[in-house]
């Protein structure tokens, strides 16, 4: 049974960090803060108390509902959980549908969450902000119960010259790093978060390894039959036709996968809509007068001024409705996420 010390230790070690990141990401006053990181810690430090061990199986607990509690920090990750976890434990996803993960600010009720979380996958490699990284850090019950898929999946660089000199331009919390996040426009990368997250799962729950290991097995031959008929998709448009600009750079590993050539990007991959400069803009104009292309794809969650700009100055086209973040909806598979986007892309190039 632990002592009052004990839980003031453990209350003082895992929640004032936590307090500190809040205050930072949170756009409520001190007091509405003050009073609701108490109630909190309060109910955390009544509740939750264990040691700090690096075996996930052993720190684990069980909730009310006789499952373990596992969060996705994306519907887009939730997603590839659920099809792996089916009904065996508890998935909770920790953002909204339609929420732009980079604007994304957490709740103390988020906090209370992830601090009783066995398990708490996220994309990383800088996909979510720093401030919400920070807070995942600093909740989750050790450092074993963060699994980070992004750095699993054999990640694709940004390229080198997109937009050169734009190096620490990334705004804190919305700039990308090195490597490209957005992994989920390539099934191949999604079958390897597939097999991690079933390793995860087989490790913090040995009892329903079979499940696991045969949902894990059905989904990424679903995923295989679906890289086959986005390939057939993609080869239908005559190859000639096969050059994008976009947005921002987020269609990378739909280039890499199956040779559709992003030709450049409004928006570098370094940066945000905020830092882009003049010379950006006159890049993109030149590019596109360069390779006489007619259309410009813009993503439905970063509207972009600059877009309009270039369309402005070049006559391009600008094609509406890509969806390249996260998913819309509960009702909205991967696969329905996956294909309507590259008929959209598809349908336009053809023209």
């Amino acid at each position: 049974m632990p002592t009052p010390i004990n839980i003031w230790e453990s209350f003082s070690m895992r929640i004032i960090p936590i307090f500190k990141e809040l205050l930072k990401i949170m756009k409520l006053n001190v007091f509405v803060n003050f009073t609701i990181l108490c109630l909190s810690m309060l109910i955390v430090a009544c509740t939750t108390v264990e040691d700090n061990s690096s075996d996930v199986s052993a720190t684990a607990v069980v909730e009310e509902s006789g499952k373990y509690s596992v969060i996705a920090s994306t519907p887009m990750i939730g997603e590839f959980v659920k099809q792996v976890a089916k009904d065996s434990v508890d998935v909770d996803i920790l953002m909204p549908y339609q929420v732009n993960p980079h604007n994304f600010e957490a709740t103390a009720k988020d906090v209370i969450k992830l601090n009783n979380a066995d398990l708490v996958f996220y994309v990383g490699i800088k996909y979510e902000s720093a401030g919400l990284l920070k807070l995942l850090e600093n909740a989750s019950k050790s450092e074993a119960a963060l699994v980070e898929i992004g750095s699993k999946v054999d990640p694709i660089e940004f390229k080198e010259d997109d937009h050169e000199g734009h190096e620490g331009h990334g705004h804190e919390g919305h700039g990308h790093g090195l490597y490209d996040p957005h992994f989920w426009f390539d099934p191949t990368k999604v079958e390897l978060a597939v097999e991690e997250i079933a390793s995860q799962l087989i490790n913090l729950d040995p009892e329903n390894k079979d499940a696991y290991q045969s949902s894990s097995d059905l989904y990424i031959s679903e995923l295989k039959s679906l890289d086959q008929e986005v390939n057939d998709l993609i080869q239908s448009v005559p190859s000639d036709n096969r050059k994008m600009i976009t947005t921002h750079e987020a269609l990378g590993y739909l280039e890499a996968r199956y040779g559709i050539e992003i030709i450049g990007t409004v928006i570098p991959s370094l940066t945000t809509e905020e830092g882009v400069a003049p010379k950006d803009l006159t890049e993109v104009i030149e590019k596109i007068k360069e390779h006489d292309i007619k259309i410009m794809f813009l993503e439905s969650e970063s509207p972009s001024k600059g877009a309009e700009v270039v369309a402005q100055e070049t006559g391009v086209r600008l094609i509406s409705g890509l969806w390249v973040e996260t998913l819309r909806s509960a009702d909205e598979t991967y696969a329905d996420f996956l294909k309507s986007n590259v008929k959209i892309i598809v349908d336009n190039l053809k023209q």
